[in-house]
């Protein structure tokens, strides 16, 4: 995988190189590849953050401290924030 392999839509390089602008620009290109029109906005938040960790450990290596394994700067997990429900009155 490689930066053009990953990000085919958008340019990534214009983007700040900040956790949410490169987490915006996982949503551009998801977006840009169409899933928006098939998943919910939750869902597509979900799917840019998945998005977002896997470029993150495929660059992970090139700034990594000399020092650090590479099991340190790799995350194996994301987590996902659930939205608040509303249950209906006779549910509560």
């Amino acid at each position: 995988m490689g930066v053009s392999n990953h990000y085919r839509h958008v340019k990534v390089h214009e983007y700040e190189t900040t956790h949410r602008d490169i987490l915006r620009a996982s949503t551009d290109e998801l977006i840009a590849r169409g899933y928006a029109q098939i998943l919910e906005e939750d869902e597509l938040k979900v799917l840019a953050q998945y998005h977002y960790e896997k470029f993150r450990n495929f660059m992970a290596p090139l700034f990594r401290d000399k020092d650090q394994d590479i099991e340190d700067v790799v995350s194996s997990e994301i987590t996902i924030q659930m939205p608040p429900i509303e249950l209906p009155a006779s549910k509560k």
